[in-house]
């Protein structure tokens, strides 16, 4: 019977994959912060929220480019960069018993100019994510989006899931140039938030446990967005529950 990962050895994965992946960034100057709950988690706990169950970390397209071509070469050998069924490139141990934890990439791509060329592209991006989802628990979902996504889930079952993720890619990153960016790859609303350079562009190091990492400058703007203006605020016990993880 296969093992389930306590949260407290899934953190402690999960820091030695962020202590392997900064080794990496740092030297080849790579430059990457901190996002979403991983963001939060520095500012509010000065490392992990105590519920969650992953990393998130933030480069532009060029970035990841460029850690795509290192990072297999130079990485522990525990380690691996990979899609697996996600369009969300993930570093993650080898070992299947330790594949609950791993370390989301998400992308900052350009985004078209505003209107409808913009809400078709994020449509477009929004339809093919509905095409490779695997094992969804339509439960979690209200009776609008449980229509959409066995939709688009019959839609994606004629193509391979190689033809969907190399679509997922060619669509994201078409746009070339912009000053309105996007995390192009981010499931739902946070595909939807706009972002600009300046946002991203200085960033600090900061405490996440026993390592420093680098978060945006503007972190207080950044989080706002994301979680509201009350950040610092934890969720009512009930809601604090890790998301990929029964616990």
């Amino acid at each position: 019977m296969k093992k389930e990962l306590s949260l407290e050895e899934i953190h402690e994965e999960l820091l030695e994959q962020l202590r392997d992946i900064k080794a990496v960034c740092e030297k080849h100057g790579i430059q990457y912060n901190l996002m979403c709950g991983t963001l939060l988690g520095a500012v509010r706990h000065r490392g992990f929220i105590p519920w969650d169950d992953d990393v998130d970390l933030l480069l532009t397209r060029a970035e990841f480019n460029r850690l795509r071509e290192v990072y297999p070469k130079e990485c522990d050998p525990r380690f691996e960069l990979t899609f697996l069924d996600t369009w969300t490139p993930r570093i993650m141990n080898r070992d299947p018993e330790k594949a609950a934890a791993f370390t989301d990439l998400f992308i900052l791509d350009p985004l078209p100019p505003e209107g409808w060329r913009r809400k078709l592209h994020i449509l477009h991006l929004h339809l093919l994510q509905g095409m490779m989802k695997k094992n969804t628990d339509y439960s979690r979902f209200g009776l609008k989006n449980r229509v959409l996504l066995r939709a688009t889930h019959l839609m994606g079952l004629p193509f391979s899931y190689r033809w969907k993720a190399a679509r997922y890619e060619r669509i994201s990153s078409r746009i070339r140039t912009g000053n309105d960016l996007h995390m192009s790859n981010g499931a739902f609303e946070l595909m939807t938030h706009v972002w600009h350079p300046d946002q991203f562009a200085e960033k600090i190091s900061a405490p996440f446990e026993n390592l420093e990492c680098l978060i945006p400058k503007r972190y207080d703007e950044v989080l706002t967005v994301l979680f509201g203006p009350d950040y610092m605020t934890p969720p009512p016990p009930e809601e604090r529950v890790a998301k990929h993880l029964d616990v």
